[in-house]
């Protein structure tokens, strides 16, 4: 660190370091301001799976603002028509680690929906963007299917116990009703981020103060930033 974060909707962060950038899981937002930085900083845009509220192809227009663009995307997103031929992707399967040029390391974690979530390790921080994966405890939903849902976010989540992890983006999704709040729980419990920013909330953005009112978070040393009333930290 330092690292400057900007919250672009949904679950879409841009984040700068002092030698690259990174965009995660754009889904809409202004980025007309990439082409106001050093071309020679490396973006490396990031999509956690074909839904889409995490992947846009304009995020193939980059390339065009800011020369140094690289993709790195979901293996479910492959031979979708909406990639150009002429662009540089690299499609990441889950369960890998992968040495990325200019980046770091990447290493995947299968989703509990779609696609995969991401551990990038920079010079400069350690980020987790958990993109669909999550507890996703639906109330009314098939038994069994709950069971396989708890049962594999867990064991996803142990992968990275013991890893230090500067920033979390994870999912606080209203929809879940009273069930909002477990996956954001398990988090902080067992991975402990420094940082904390909630995302994938739809209508009821009271959500993140209703997760701020729990035991879980004033028992933790993660620091919540709250993405319903601020849009950029300099961390």
């Amino acid at each position: 660190m330092p690292v400057n974060i900007d919250y672009l909707g949904h679950s879409g962060f841009f984040i700068e370091m002092n030698s690259v950038m990174l965009l995660f899981d754009y889904y809409y937002g202004d980025l007309s301001f990439l082409g106001q930085k050093p071309d020679e900083k490396p973006l490396f845009v990031f999509a956690s799976h074909i839904h889409p509220d995490h992947f846009n192809p304009e995020i193939f227009s980059l390339v065009d603002i800011h020369h140094r663009t690289n993709y790195l995307l979901s293996f479910d997103i492959k031979g979708d028509p909406a990639v150009p031929e002429d662009r540089d992707v690299q499609y990441l399967e889950a369960d890998r680690t992968y040495t990325v040029d200019g980046l770091g390391t990447v290493m995947t974690l299968f989703s509990t929906d779609e696609g995969v979530a991401f551990l990038v390790r920079t010079s400069g921080a350690t980020l987790f963007h958990s993109g669909d994966l999550h507890w996703w405890d639906w109330p009314g939903e098939d038994p069994e299917w709950l069971d396989r849902q708890e049962t594999i976010f867990k064991r996803e989540i142990r992968k990275l116990q013991g890893t230090p992890i500067d920033v979390a983006f994870a999912v606080l999704d209203d929809r879940l009703e009273e069930n909002f709040w477990k996956g954001m729980a398990l988090i902080l419990s067992a991975l402990n981020p420094r940082y904390v920013l909630p995302m994938h909330f739809w209508e009821d953005r009271s959500v993140v103060d209703r997760f701020r009112e729990l035991s879980v978070l004033r028992e933790s040393e993660t620091i919540l930033l709250d993405t319903t009333k601020e849009t950029h930290w300099e961390l």
